[in-house]
């Protein structure tokens, strides 16, 4: 069950793909799936902004981070710009970093004997630091999100590497994975059952 519910924009009478109301209703629809226990669709990753600005950015990672907290099972409508009148590889390449910190965020915090550390930080002690801690270079890695397009290096590091702003960063990726990205073929026996589904599809339609 599911699909796209939000309201219309009083002054523009525009089905609003970035309204707070569609997270909210997308929300209590998976509540109300999960009470009937079938899978939800839910919608999110979009915008009313006509290009990849500040709006979608705002607009997409709050109703993506709703979605994933809510626990909708599918997720539509990634990528989609203008109220979903235009599909865009770049919102929809921002996005997949968006939906990168909300799946680490469902993570949440392990918390175990290891997790705690209380032993290392008892070594370290006050002042100390843990960088060179075996620890550290166990774990740093799966507890901290790196990101591939969020820039963290310091001011002159990134005007030294020509100021990008993340639209630039997107752009590059978008034109590095159209170049050179190589899809991953379809397992041949799943193959052979995907085109039976569809025969028996064609024949009952037929009737």
């Amino acid at each position: 069950m599911g699909g796209v519910n939000s309201p219309m924009d009083m002054s523009t009478s525009i089905l609003s793909y970035g309204a707070p109301e569609l997270a909210l209703i997308s929300a209590a629809m998976t509540d109300v799936a999960k009470w009937l226990r079938v899978p939800m669709f839910s919608t999110a990753g979009c915008s009313d902004a006509k290009v990849l600005d500040q709006q979608a950015a705002i607009e997409a990672a709050v109703s993506v981070t709703i979605a994933a907290l809510s626990g909708a099972n599918l997720i539509h409508d990634v990528g989609y710009l203008e109220s979903g009148l235009l599909g865009s590889y770049d919102m929809l390449v921002m996005c997949d970093e968006v939906v990168g910190m909300a799946r680490h965020i469902l993570r949440g915090i392990t918390v175990t004997p290891e997790t705690l550390a209380v032993d290392v930080i008892e070594r370290v002690g006050p002042g100390g630091h843990y960088l060179t801690q075996e620890h550290t270079r166990q774990h740093f890695r799966a507890e901290v999100w790196l990101p591939t397009l969020m820039d963290r290096r310091m001011r002159r590091t990134w005007e030294a590497d020509g100021r990008q702003t993340m639209a630039d960063r997107v752009r590059a990726k978008v034109r590095d994975i159209l170049e050179h990205h190589e899809p991953m073929p379809i397992p041949p026996d799943v193959e052979s059952r995907l085109k039976e589904v569809i025969a028996q599809a064609d024949e009952r339609h037929r009737e």
